[in-house]
């Protein structure tokens, strides 16, 4: 099967999203066991019976959830699917016990669905918001907390309802027909109010997206040598006093291209940039998880080998002298290049980055000798 870089990335991107997603759902657990203490303690003062079946019933299927995420994997196309509808039925049995106390809940789930940037989640969870929004306006009006206004379809201001006397005057429900009513009065317009939110929820999300994508940018850009690809000398300095002092074992290579001084002089810089253009490109194809190259100065290279295994520098040297040598065929011209190196520790980092550094400019004297 060919490998799918994009394939790859969107998983990735999936696995952390619905880790968030995980997270968000035990603040909410959090959230609800909070509320049924406090319903409790009578400070959030809704009937006792629908608070406790909606803490047990929502903290059922929210502590279910957590311990699967943790045995399933994550990065399976099915999962986001699942914690979306985990979601959308949580709010669900919160909104037709707790009714109005839940109404700004039901956005949740459009904006969780907004960060896979993938249509057919977002499509997936509109439908079950519009379905949650019937559901929770039935629900509540038969077996939730008692919202008057389904009662009596109240869509005036308090002063309206008031007589000349300024007592409330008495009427009698006029919600007589509540599958009709309810549909017309709650349930129709909170679905145009979420249609209507949509493209603004999308809106935002892609406007973070973007931000964050353009401080991506903006940091590699700020670590990245433009001429080669590789590492700039500031990442390097940032690597090695932040992440290599802690690393068990590394190995420091380093390069330093011969005669570029000569090279300047008689043929013009654009070929001693063109140089070390070549000989950066060369450093980087050896680079890969574990070993990151850079470009310390101007015909100075580095690559740093974070816990090498048995034999692995060896192999990397040994496929230097091939790229060399096809190099060089390429070009029609000897490449030099010197090339030292030095284990240790990680919290010997500094040692071994001064023995390599030595042992290529002795290898570099040599080479000048012959």
């Amino acid at each position: 099967m060919a490998y799918n870089l994009h394939d790859d990335n969107r998983a990735e991107m999936d696995f952390q999203i619905n880790k968030y997603t995980l997270k968000c759902l035990r603040i909410m657990l959090f959230a609800i066991t909070v509320l049924w203490l406090m319903n409790i303690l009578r400070i959030f003062i809704v009937n006792q019976n629908l608070m406790s079946i909606a803490f047990f019933t929502v903290a059922g299927i929210l502590i279910f959830t957590l311990i699967c995420g943790r045995i399933v994997d994550l990065r399976k196309k099915w999962v986001k699917y699942i914690l979306i509808t985990i979601t959308v039925s949580a709010i669900m049995v919160l909104g037709v016990t707790l009714t109005y106390h839940t109404l700004l809940l039901s956005v949740i789930p459009l904006l969780i669905a907004t960060q896979y940037t993938d249509k057919k989640v977002l499509a997936y969870t509109f439908a079950l918001t519009l379905i949650g929004n019937f559901v929770i306006v039935m629900g509540g009006y038969f077996w939730g907390v008692c919202d008057a206004n389904m009662l009596l379809l109240t869509t005036e201001p308090t002063s309206f309802y008031m007589g000349v006397s300024g007592k409330s005057v008495t009427f009698e429900s006029i919600n007589s027909n509540p599958w009709y009513t309810l549909s017309m009065y709650f349930v129709l317009p909170r679905c145009i109010l979420h249609t209507l939110m949509l493209p603004i929820i999308q809106s935002i999300s892609k406007n973070i997206m973007n931000t964050e994508q353009h401080a991506v940018a903006m940091k590699r850009l700020s670590e990245i040598d433009e001429m080669t690809g590789l590492y700039n000398r500031n990442k390097f300095l940032s690597m090695v006093e932040k992440e290599y002092i802690r690393m068990d074992k590394l190995c420091v290579i380093f390069w330093d291209v011969n005669n570029l001084k000569q090279i300047n002089d008689s043929l013009g810089h654009e070929k001693g940039d063109a140089l070390i253009t070549t000989v950066g490109r060369m450093v980087l194809t050896l680079t890969d998880v574990n070993k990151k190259g850079y470009r310390i100065g101007g015909d100075e290279f580095v690559i740093i080998v974070e816990n090498p295994q048995e034999g692995e520098i060896d192999d990397l040297l040994h496929k230097w002298e091939k790229l060399i040598k096809l190099q060089s065929q390429a070009v029609e011209m000897d490449l030099s290049v010197a090339v030292g190196y030095a284990l240790g520790e990680g919290k010997e980092v500094d040692r071994i980055i001064k023995d390599a550094d030595r042992l290529m400019y002795q290898k570099k004297k040599e080479q000048k000798k012959l």
